[in-house]
């Protein structure tokens, strides 16, 4: 037996083959999200600190945590003659290619299968991240350019997976694997941004370079793996136990891959669909405070707070760390609350996303009113983004509730939409501190993020279903399920991970 195949068959007599699934679809997305992110720290590096303020604006300004007690600090960058403009034009710039793949990636995921797509999306990442330096220092043009092309690669990540995750988990445990997958975002940004403040303050690999090259080089040795160890399916699985195949399709039509290939997509129901709408509303507000907080928390803290790069990457990777906890907590408690047919579906996704959304609409509100209070301010953020985390088993979640077999097309389709705030939100928010990183100028984007958390929470209340649709299983997909199956020996639930 070739030694691939001897090591997946080791793997899969101690670990089901979700399992495994889960955790390489974990790291896929820390991964994913360690490209998107770590520029927002890295910038502060690239481009030095600053600045000399109009002295009308210094009392609106919180000079007495500046660690250099000046008012006046020098930028020192290799690319100071970046400013706030072309600073947010290229933290903008990887959100240009991210919506461009997502429709096409989860319809052809739907189709043909997502394991390649997923992995040669971040293969294809991971190999920019090690050109991004060097792209850099030719012009910022090409470096954008890099950060397009990531973007492009990635954007096809939640698609693919939301379409996985039909084939892979049982509807009782949907929840809790969706969210352990899912919370490789935030888990990326907690690892990346400290490990990106600690090597852009070195002299290893020249400073900030080697985080690329850290990041790149990480994403070839997973690629590796995924090729080797994960499945595109439990019918394609060489390894699978026959009673782990029929745990997992015991409440799944089964699958015919000549019918998936002829599978037509129900265009005209999605696109009059009132839920589809709400989702894609929701989705858009979700994205637009979170990524206005994921990609300028850093400058704020830099800015205005006055945070030197180490205590910068640290503060600002914590609010993920909670969100991450939260929402492994509430996708827990979501899928028990489920089984136990306490309460209906609608209701359990609904109450999560309000958490969701009003918990950091209320937080970013108190920022406003913290101005100087570095410690409160850095608590709310870490609050409302922690509250935050309750969006995986929210409408996070609906996409596969409401039509499990074009769950990627219709990821596609509210994740490209909802993508558009990563590169519209800096632009925003650079007009509003365009004369000035001063607490009023910034209060308006923290109160313009808050109001649309708020008003996409009533949408999402109001208009949302996660019920199954009429039109969200094939006219191709066998109705008749496999529910009298008895297992007799032990099966694996995703709650024994942790023995693992």
């Amino acid at each position: 037996m070739p030694p691939e195949k001897r090591m997946s068959n080791w793997v899969y007599r101690h670990i089901p083959a979700r399992f495994v699934f889960v955790l390489f679809s974990f790291f896929g997305f820390v991964l994913a999200y360690a490209y998107k992110v770590v520029l927002s720290v890295a910038i502060v590096s690239m481009v030095g600190q600053q600045e000399s303020e109009n002295s009308t604006r210094l009392a609106d300004m919180c000079w007495t945590n500046s660690s250099a007690n000046s008012r006046s600090r020098v930028k020192s960058g290799e690319f100071s003659d970046w400013d706030d403009d072309t600073q947010a034009l290229i933290l903008g710039a990887f959100f240009y290619g991210y919506i461009v793949t997502q429709l096409p990636a989860g319809n052809l995921a739907e189709k043909y299968g997502g394991k390649w797509i997923f992995g040669g999306s971040i293969f294809i990442a991971a190999l920019l991240s090690l050109i991004g330096p060097v792209a850099a220092r030719v012009s910022y043009i090409a470096f954008i350019a890099t950060r397009i092309g990531q973007g492009l690669a990635l954007g096809a990540l939640f698609p693919c997976m939301n379409a996985m995750i039909s084939r892979w988990m049982p509807k009782m445990e949907r929840s809790r694997g969706s969210t352990i997958i899912f919370t490789g975002s935030p888990i990326g940004t907690v690892i990346t941004l400290p490990l990106a403040g600690v090597l852009c303050d070195t002299t290893f690999l020249e400073g900030w370079p080697s985080i690329f090259y850290v990041l790149g080089i990480a994403g070839c040795v997973w690629f590796a793996l995924w090729a080797l160890l994960v499945h595109e399916s439990p019918d394609s699985h060489p390894f699978i136990t026959q009673e782990e195949y029929d745990y997992i399709t015991a409440d799944m039509p089964p699958q015919d891959k000549s019918q998936s290939k002829e599978k037509v997509t129900p265009w005209k129901d999605i696109w009059t669909s009132v839920p589809v709408y709400a989702l894609i509303v929701t989705h858009f507000g979700q994205n637009w405070g979170f990524l206005t907080i994921l990609t300028l928390l850093p400058t704020y803290f830099e800015k205005v707070l006055r945070l030197d790069i180490k205590n910068n990457a640290v503060m600002s990777s914590l609010p993920y760390l909670l969100q991450a906890t939260i929402a492994w907590i509430a996708s827990f408690i979501s899928d028990k609350v489920r089984q136990r047919e306490i309460i209906g579906i609608n209701v359990i996704r609904k109450t999560n996303n309000t958490i969701a959304f009003i918990g950091p609409a209320i937080c970013l509100c108190g920022v406003v009113l913290a101005r100087c209070n570095t410690t409160l301010s850095i608590a709310l953020f870490i609050l409302g983004m922690g509250l935050n985390g309750c969006n995986y088993p929210g409408f996070n979640s609906t996409h596969v509730d409401m039509a499990p077999d074009y769950a990627g097309t219709l990821m596609g389709i509210t994740n490209s939409i909802g993508n558009i705030p990563g590169f519209v939100a800096p632009l925003v928010a650079a007009a509003f501190y365009d004369d000035g990183h001063t607490l009023h100028n910034w209060s308006y984007v923290f109160y313009i993020s808050a109001a649309v958390y708020v008003f996409t929470s009533l949408v999402y209340i109001l208009f949302a279903s996660a019920e199954l649709q009429s039109w969200g299983r094939s006219a191709n997909t066998e109705t008749s399920y496999l529910n009298d199956k008895k297992i007799q020996r032990k099966i694996y639930t995703v709650d024994d991970i942790v023995d693992y």
